[in-house]
């Protein structure tokens, strides 16, 4: 690919909408990979897209009026009206008049630089692996992250200061140090994971239908998105999140490094039925896999190390009988008839 190819802000729109022809999407994923800047223009770029198709806040005079009204009454400080003796008025008049220019001075220096404090830490950071790829980063507490493929995560500004939240899209195994006073939060669409320090993996991607919560060591409490606990899990437990459902499914015994075995660039799968497989297979090699009409009942048990997309398919057929086409970033299946 050209050195100097930057797709236009229109290409990277179809790209985001998944609207992109197969060539086109090719050349996106190349410039991607040939940079961390590239992706983080990206990431950057959907959080603003996804902005702008938000409705605007419509607001008549009216409202204008009193939400003004408002907010000065909170800012302005309230003065009280005292009356005075002609003989007092003059010396006390003056001092009370440079009392209030000092408070009105001094409020408003405190106003502006609690709003510049708390627009700072409103401040959002954003990390991200794209699909084919994995990374890993330390957080401001110390607490190192590894990233599977297709993952997101964002933090404010306030992370490590106000609180230890992580909002995650994707797959993220979290080695937490331990703060009391201070408890680490992983936000997902269905469920929050809340630890004081410890070793676990959240699955969460936003296209799977379940999140699955796994536990190394330490102790973590699942809640969901009310607050209310759900499950504590202890060593080798997890838990699962049916998302259509809302039901929860738990074991309690597993070997729990083989929910992290990607972190040692080895992917396991147990006994996993078909469309599963093949959407971690999407992410583990960045290709787009098109399956429809697969029957997707078999389940497969097997772990990939070194081994290229085609002989995973090659191994694969040997249970399920199928035919695949490999171009380029894009992967057709049938059924072998």
């Amino acid at each position: 690919m050209n050195n100097n190819y930057r797709p236009s802000l229109e290409q990277l729109v179809r790209y985001l909408k998944k609207e992109s022809d197969v060539k086109e999407s090719e050349e996106i994923v190349a410039w991607l990979r040939s940079s961390e800047q590239n992706r983080y223009y990206l990431v950057q770029l959907e959080s603003e897209w996804t902005h702008l198709k938000e409705s605007p806040l419509l607001l008549d005079r009216v409202d204008r009026s009193r939400i003004w009204t408002n907010i000065q009454e909170r800012i302005q400080p309230v003065i009280k009206t005292v009356v005075f003796d002609r003989r007092r008025f003059w010396w006390m008049g003056s001092a009370a008049a440079l009392f209030i220019f000092l408070l009105g001075t001094l409020g408003t220096y405190f106003i502006q630089h609690r709003i510049s404090v708390n627009r700072s830490l409103q401040e959002q950071t954003i990390a991200y692996a794209a699909t084919g790829q994995k990374s890993q980063l330390i957080l401001p507490d110390g607490t190192r992250v590894w990233l599977n493929a297709g993952t997101k995560i964002t933090y404010s500004q306030a992370f490590n200061q106000q609180d230890r939240k992580i909002i995650l899209d994707g797959e993220a195994f979290f080695e937490v140090v331990k703060k009391e006073d201070l408890s680490f939060i992983v936000e997902t669409s269905h469920l929050d994971v809340e630890v004081k320090g410890t070793a676990f993996d959240v699955s969460a991607y936003a296209d799977d239908d379940n999140i699955v919560v796994s536990l190394l060591r330490g102790k973590v409490a699942v809640k969901d998105k009310k607050g209310f606990m759900v499950k504590e899990l202890l060593p080798n437990e997890y838990i699962q999140l049916d998302k259509r459902s809302g039901k929860y499914s738990q074991i309690n015994k597993m070997d729990a490094l083989q929910y992290s075995a990607w972190t040692s660039e080895e992917l396991v799968f147990d006994n996993e039925p078909l469309d599963v497989v093949l959407r971690k297979l999407e992410r583990w090699y960045g290709v787009n896999i098109n399956w429809e009409g697969i029957e997707t009942q078999k389940h497969y048990t097997f772990k990939v190390k070194t081994e290229n997309l085609r002989e995973i398919l090659e191994l694969m057929n040997v249970i399920t009988p199928i035919q695949y086409t490999i171009k380029g970033k894009s992967v057709d299946i049938v059924s072998k008839k």
